[in-house]
């Protein structure tokens, strides 16, 4: 499991996150993707609000295999997650909640109900 984690953290939108928690301080760990825990970072630092099933999908998201976390982004084997517009965030603010926003996406799509009540 850990040699997966770290050919996914590889991936260039991992690595920039991962610059991005080292100017923010944040700790870093090699058991989840690096832009998972930029976004966990935001919100445990209250950068970012987010509904409380957002909160708990991305904590759960922090003990997820490659495969399962890699299956929730919708990327195929061999290719790489590249959500848009991560290349032009200027920050690691705008970086998480990029992600952020993409995970609620990703939400949708796997679970359709979830935003059915709005």
């Amino acid at each position: 499991m850990k040699k997966g984690m770290e050919n996914l953290n590889k991936m260039p939108v991992n690595q920039k996150a991962k610059r991005m928690l080292q100017k923010a301080g944040g700790g870093i760990g090699n058991d989840s993707l690096y832009c998972v825990q930029l976004a966990r970072w935001a919100i445990d630092n209250g950068h970012v609000m987010v509904e409380h099933d957002v909160d708990e999908t991305i904590k759960a998201m922090m003990t997820w295999r490659p495969a399962r976390v890699m299956n929730f982004f919708m990327v195929a084997a061999g290719e790489e997650y590249d959500p848009d517009g991560w290349e032009r965030t200027r920050d690691q603010y705008e970086m998480a909640l990029l992600i952020i926003e993409d995970i609620e996406e990703k939400m949708v799509a796997h679970f359709p109900w979830y935003r059915s009540a709005e």
